[in-house]
């Protein structure tokens, strides 16, 4: 059994009490608020209506038919040039090559309180980070890219409980100052988050703001259909996203690796485990109650558990900005050689990442650049103190130090110091 940890208990008060994160409300439900910069928001976003659009018109086919083009060999490697047609955060070919000239959005969704879960959508992102937000809870910042939105159209038009103004992704909860560095990793992505606090709103950029439904629940901020195809999404380069490596393939030297735990605290504990069936890692989640009983992660629009080719651990330099242990910074971005491990084809590697010119690069011991599993990737971000036992395949997250409070201020006893005393001249 895993052992308790330290703030354990303000965790368990935590989600006795609810959420206490400030609810981001508006006067008409209906709206999305974008802000480019820290001040002001500048652009608002009307949700789309249900209206569908209009039929397009039927293409006459022409008499001579244009001849077939020989199709060309999937490429055994993509990466870490951009390769035309293949989604560059995934490895896999895209069915509409222009869903790559859209930048990618970076959506904060809630893990806590439990009652957010199954959220919505997790299964249709390339690629999730997951980190601590303090308190010993976690929280994701899921990345769409490339044919999601044709993927959620085809979801919603072939299920009859799902209509444009259903949930797709969420519940979106507030941003966090981490964020911000991921987002370097994705340059012009669009950030979508319900709130955030002062300290950290003036850390982030290009920030939409997602408002709450009912205001007494703080799991109504949610995306639907029918927003995300309002969204003026700004066009993108794809050649900017790429730098991974992919190879169905596995590296050579892997250990067997058919699990993987992390335990973020006692009422946040994580399990991925290997189905050989599907050569995907499974996904199972604690539900916040102490007993360390794991439960299926499931998306809710589809049902699934949520799975990743890969899993990938960064051990990354955790700071908390403030005594109360809210604001997590993390080092991502511009980062020298540090430790990682990578979980793909039931094996484990020792791996080194590093982010130079904000690019994320993933190395052997060898100095080798490694090459992930085509597919979804979770990054599994921790911190430098915690540590990691490489027999049981446990991740145990520990905090970093609280700031160190200033020394108190020096105040006058009320006892003058005795000073010399003026010469005093007299004129002659």
């Amino acid at each position: 059994m895993p052992l308790k940890r330290r703030d354990s208990l303000s965790l368990l008060l935590l989600l006795v009490c609810g959420s206490i994160v400030a609810s981001c409300t508006s006067t008409s439900a209906d709206r999305l608020t974008r802000s480019v910069g820290s001040g002001t928001p500048d652009l608002t976003v009307v949700r789309a209506t249900s209206t569908p659009p209009p039929p397009t018109a039927t293409l006459t086919p022409s008499p001579s038919p244009s001849p077939s083009r020989t199709p060309s060999p999937t490429p055994s490697v993509i990466g870490p040039g951009y390769i035309v047609g293949y989604n560059p955060l995934t490895g896999l070919p895209v069915q509409n090559r222009g869903s790559l000239l859209r930048v990618p959005l970076l959506v904060s969704i809630t893990e806590f309180p439990p009652s957010a879960r199954p959220q919505s959508g997790l299964s249709f992102a390339d690629q999730v980070w997951e980190t601590s937000i303090g308190q010993g809870m976690s929280r994701f910042l899921a990345v769409y890219y490339g044919d999601y939105m044709d993927l959620f159209s085809r979801l919603v038009a072939g299920d009859s409980d799902l209509d444009l103004d259903s949930t797709v992704i969420g519940p979106v909860r507030s941003g966090r100052i981490g964020y911000e560095q991921i987002k370097d990793f994705y340059p012009g992505a669009l950030l979508f988050i319900r709130s955030a606090s002062p300290e950290v709103a003036h850390e982030l950029t290009d920030m939409i703001i997602v408002y709450a439904d009912d205001t007494q629940d703080v799991n109504s901020a949610a995306l639907s259909l029918s927003e995300l195809r309002a969204l003026a999404v700004p066009d993108a380069v794809p050649s900017a996203y790429a730098g991974l490596v992919f190879n169905a393939r596995p590296p050579s030297r892997g250990k067997p690796a058919p699990s993987l735990s992390i335990i973020y605290n006692l009422f946040d504990q994580i399990e991925w485990t290997y189905d050989p069936a599907q050569g995907v890692y499974l996904r199972s989640q604690d539900q916040a109650d102490g007993t360390g009983a794991l439960h299926p992660s499931i998306d809710r629009l589809t049902g699934s558990r949520l799975s990743a080719e890969n899993v990938v651990v960064i051990f990354a330099q955790h700071t908390f900005e403030n005594r109360g242990a809210t604001i997590v910074g993390i080092e991502l971005a511009y980062v020298p050689k540090r430790y990682g491990i990578l979980f793909r084809d039931g094996k484990v590697y020792d791996i080194h990442w590093s982010s130079p010119k904000s690019k994320l690069t993933f190395t052997d011991d060898d100095g080798k650049v490694i090459a992930f599993k085509p597919g979804t990737t979770f990054f599994e971000v921790v911190s430098y103190e915690s540590t990691w036992d490489s027999n049981k395949r446990i991740v145990r997250f520990h905090n970093p130090p609280l700031p160190t409070l200033p020394p108190p201020p020096v105040f006058p006893t009320g006892v003058r110091t005795p000073t010399a005393s003026p010469t005093i001249e007299v004129p002659a």
